[in-house]
Order: C-alpha cells, then structure tokens, then sequence
C-alpha cells in the first residue's frame, strides 16, 4: 500500500519500492518517528511542489576523495543513498570518501545510508542540518537550530555493525509527533513551552514551544558541528539562512587503507562483547550496544507485527482514498 501510494503520487516503481521499503523497516525496527507517520508528510510536499518524484541528484562537483550533490528536491532517500554509494566508491579507491548533498528532502532514518558503508568494510558517518528552526540553543529559550543528527555504522566481525543515530535535540521531532498522535506524554527534559518552562505535554512543541538539546551543553556543540558540516560545508547554509531542506554530509571510511580488516574487526568484536559483559548498575538489567534495541524490535515486529497509532493509520487512509489507493480496511 505505501509503495502504491509513492506510485500513485508521481514516483516510478524503483523510487517507490525504495521510500516505502526505508519507511518501513524503521517502523520494523521502531523507530516510528521515521516510517510511515511520514506519508502524510511526503505526500503535502508533492502537493506544494517541494518534494520532486522521479528526480536524480546531480554531481555539482566532483575532486578526489570528495564531491558535491544537488538533490534537486528529490526524495531525500535517494539523495542520500545515491551521496553514500558514491563516498564508499571513492573509499574504494582513495581510503576515503567525503560527499555533501544539498537540496535535499527528508530521508527517514539515518542510520540506513552509514549502513552501506559498513557492508563493504567501512566506516559510514552522516551528518545532517536538517531543516526547521525548532530546537533552543543550550541556556535560551527560543527556537533557533534544528534537531540535526549525527549518524555512524562500524562493522564487527561475528556481531552486528555498532550502529549510532541521534539526533543531537534530547528527541528527535518525529518522536514527540509519535507521542502527541498517540496522547501520551513526553518525559521532562525534551521540550520547553512557549514561556520556557519544562513540559510534559508533546502539544507544546508545536504551539511555539521549542526542543532541547540533548545532554545540555554537549549535545549543543554537536548540533553546531552539524550546522557546520551539513549545512555551511555543503552549501546548504546555517540557521535562518538555510534552504529549508535536508544539508548532508556522508563519509566512508576504507578499514583496509588503514588497518587489517579482519583484525579490526576482531578488535570491534572484543570491543563489544567486553562492554556487554560489563555489571549492570542498579535498575539496569543488561548493558547494550548501539544498535541492540532497535535489532530486538525488530525481530519482535516480524514476529507479531508492526503496530499503527489509530490516530496515524486514519490519516493514511484518507491520503491513500484521495489517490485511489487500496488500504487493508477500504
């Protein structure tokens, strides 16, 4: 059905398996702030003309180990994977690989691209200034950056790949969107009310409310450090200056060209399995790696399957039956 739905709105076949195969493996994996509670998102961008079915991004430049893509307001997806295939080529070739995309649209969860990177024996980091001024800097109260977040795969040898992906606000929007749809509360420490005070109410975000960022002034020196690479590098720019859609950069970085890549491997293993070994504190029942909870979802999501918030699946139904698409209950 969501890939019906990508087809119905403009998208060939290849771009629709591709949007709707992102979306859902993050609902699969739970990150639902990033599946297809973003349909209805998609599908307003086509409508206004800011989201562009059917359109390749093109190399602006191209030197060495780096290059530059225009998007061209495509689907952020595809810039992005296209970005990543390019820095792991480049990788290949030189032992690293640096690309920036701009003009881009949203690109689900970020952790897919650095994934591409850690299938061929790489390092895979993104960078995003993601659009939207909605996060208060560390100590103000206004919105000013975005959630912009920062994204890594590191391949083990008989453990899955660490995979980090965060956003550097205290939650990414789309989870705040996930509690509000589901009218449920927000724990402190997420959002501040349009007077500044600490809320447990998602509405407030979106009633000129703001996000914090995450680990107080930490996660604000990293939010800069993406205003910087995924925003002023690529050209994208920083702040209110900024194009209104996703600034990324993509790096691949080639183990060989630095290190046996068996023997890092190893390391990353015994790196993992040490930290897993690690006494729980109290209250913890078991310490994990980046990249466990999402793995446990999803096993257990294929297992009983993916759960819709009633709120989220209606309004999916209403876009699908004003594109003539089938859903399950029509």
């Amino acid at each position: 059905m969501t890939r019906d739905l990508f087809v119905a709105t403009g998208s060939a076949a290849a771009e629709a398996e591709l949007v709707s195969e992102y979306l859902v493996r993050s609902n699969l994996c739970g990150v639902d702030s990033h599946g297809v509670i973003r349909l209805m998102e998609y599908v307003d961008q086509i409508e206004k003309g800011t989201l562009h079915p059917n359109v390749q991004p093109k190399v602006v430049s191209d030197r060495g180990a780096t290059a530059r893509l225009d998007a061209r307001f495509g689907y952020g997806q595809v810039s992005t994977k296209v970005a990543m295939e390019l820095a792991v080529s480049k990788a290949r070739q030189l032992g690293t690989g640096t690309v920036t995309v701009t003009n881009g649209n949203h690109a689900g969860r970020m952790a897919e691209y650095p994934l591409i990177a850690a299938r061929e024996d790489m390092i895979g980091i993104t960078m995003v200034k993601a659009y939207g001024s909605i996060v208060a800097p560390w100590g103000a109260r206004q919105r000013l950056l975005s959630t912009s977040p920062l994204s890594f795969a590191i391949p083990a040898k008989r453990n899955p790949p660490v995979v980090g992906d965060f956003a550097t606000s205290a939650s990414a929007e789309g989870k705040v969107r996930v509690r509000y749809a589901r009218g449920e509360k927000i724990p402190l420490g997420w959002v501040l009310d349009a007077d500044g005070r600490p809320s447990e109410n998602p509405g407030d975000l979106y009633s000129g409310g703001a996000l914090l960022t995450f680990g107080q002034h930490k996660g604000y020196a990293l939010n800069l450090l993406m205003e910087a690479a995924g925003g002023a590098l690529s050209g994208a720019g920083v702040l209110t200056e900024f194009s209104g859609l996703n600034g990324v950069l993509v790096q691949a970085i080639d183990i060989a060209s630095f290190s046996d890549v068996d023997e890092f491997k190893g390391r990353i293993d015994y790196l993992v399995e040490r930290a897993r070994a690690s006494s729980p504190s109290e209250g913890v029942d078991e310490v994990l790696i980046p990249g466990d909870p999402e793995a446990r979802e999803s096993a257990l999501r294929t297992r009983d399957g993916i759960p819709i918030e009633e709120k989220t699946w209606n309004a999916i139904v209403r876009v699908a039956a004003k594109y003539g698409v089938r859903t399950p209950s029509s």
